[in-house]
């Protein structure tokens, strides 16, 4: 039997079909929300996995320390791909999902982002060119830091929090995937010797710009996007709306990026790329929670502004959903830190296995901070004390790093990083409970 009725979560047309007393909706929801998922899998599965696979092969045949150059150089382009992105993939997000129905208004949407990227992306230029040629350590290999800024552009291009608020992650899985296995096969094609340390960077960010292209040709022809010329107030209005998620995410890049930088200037490139390798072992790992959290946060956006008590359910489901599997996660990670170091990359790099040990349990406090951050704090509309809270943790791990670095090395920049996600994660916690948040099933949600 099916009836029709209206109901305070009403579809885009204002009316429920109800099933056998349960409604078609909360399926096709379920649907939408494993599909998005599948389709970030499939994205993590070429976004981690592939350069996993081909690490291996660059370290053996590029040596460690030019390795350490080629991460040193990423380092620093992410920061300006930091500020060309502007906490888009929050701020921007979080208003499509709001106004996705009108189509005047995901265009104006859509254009003013875009012209707001390319601004900030063209201003990191004109910072860049002076770092280059103003600052002695940037000079001896300044072509490097340029070959890198290729793939600010494509990340500038890359219409990520688009799709991510039009709930189409699929897009964004077959775009990025062609883009990164067409650069892994140029690798092992282009790249035979140390000398071909630029190639290979070179290769890598032209696969970032081909990738910013593609998904900016399929958003506007998929998703008619009328055409729209941005005022200097649309711009400033998506400025002022990002701002707080921006300054979370430069926050964030004081203790994740920031530390490949540090441990480049303080300790060499050779520890640069022993830490680097540990790090993006680690980081892997922690990806693997990436796609579940991608495909509900436009989901609790929208949920939060309907029923905060159903979002607090959802977001308790949410936290064994992605705790349990990125706690396993570390523990592989401490316990097979030797095997899994040399049979990836031999006897050369064996100092890895200390620094892949010191951060080994940061896939499980990453995925708990990520459910009380983004999933929680944000989606609550917290996004002051989250911007305020997740600046001085960057505070904290510059305070930590630097003695650390000087002293250790890559394992120092490891434990400043452990100490610091640690701190984060117990914030978070700390402001949810005096703002009268409970996510753990014992507590009552809201009070």
């Amino acid at each position: 039997m099916c009836i029709y009725r209206k109901t305070k979560y009403q579809s885009s047309t204002g009316w429920t079909l109800i099933v056998n007393g349960n409604s078609m909706i909360k399926n096709q929801t379920r649907r939408k929300l494993l599909g998005n998922v599948v389709s970030l899998y499939a994205l993590l599965g070429l976004n981690y996995l592939i350069p996993l696979a081909i690490l291996p092969y660059l370290i053996r045949v590029l040596g460690v320390e030019h390795y350490g150059l080629i991460a040193f150089a990423q380092a620093l382009a992410q920061y300006f791909t930091i500020v060309a992105n502007y906490g888009f993939d929050f701020s921007a997000t979080k208003r499509l999902t709001l106004i996705r129905s009108d189509r005047t208004r995901v265009s104006s949407l859509f254009w003013t982002v875009l012209l707001t990227k390319v601004l900030l992306m063209f201003s990191g230029m004109v910072l860049l060119t002076a770092m280059v040629y103003g600052i002695p350590r940037f000079q001896s290999e300044k072509h490097i830091y340029f070959i890198a800024y290729i793939a600010v552009i494509g990340n500038a291009l890359f219409p990520a929090w688009f799709f991510q608020g039009m709930e189409k992650m699929k897009f964004i899985s077959v775009i990025s995937g062609v883009s990164r296995l067409a650069a892994a096969a140029s690798l092992f094609i282009f790249v035979h010797a140390r000398a071909d340390f630029a190639v290979a960077l070179l290769i890598l960010s032209l696969g970032t710009l081909l990738s910013g292209i593609s998904g900016l040709y399929v958003a506007i022809a998929n998703f008619n996007i009328l055409p729209y010329r941005p005022s200097i107030q649309d711009v400033a209005s998506v400025l002022r709306d990002g701002w707080h998620l921006f300054v979370s995410t430069a926050s964030i890049s004081l203790y994740t990026n920031t530390n490949v930088l540090l441990v480049g200037l303080l300790a060499g490139n050779v520890e640069a790329g022993y830490f680097s390798v540990a790090e993006k072992l680690v980081r892997a790992m922690s990806g693997l929670i990436s796609p579940v959290s991608q495909a509900i946060f436009p989901h609790l956006s929208a949920l939060v502004s309907t029923s905060k008590e159903l979002a607090i359910r959802f977001i308790r489901k949410s936290l064994l959903l992605i705790g349990l599997p990125s706690l396993l996660a570390s523990t592989v990670l401490l316990i097979c830190a030797r095997p899994i170091t040399h049979l990836a990359f031999g006897h050369t790099v064996m100092p890895v296995i200390v620094v892949i040990r010191w951060i080994s349990m940061l896939p499980f406090v990453i995925a708990i901070s990520n459910v009380l951050g983004i999933q929680t704090m944000v989606t609550f509309g917290m996004d002051k004390q989250f911007s305020r809270l997740l600046l001085a943790s960057g505070m904290l791990n510059l305070l930590l790093a630097i003695p650390l670095v000087h002293a250790f090395g890559a394992k120092g920049a490891s434990m400043s990083l452990l100490a610091t996600e640690i701190f984060v994660t117990a914030s978070m916690w700390f402001v949810l409970h005096r703002n009268r948040i409970y996510i753990m099933p014992w507590k009552g949600g809201l009070a």
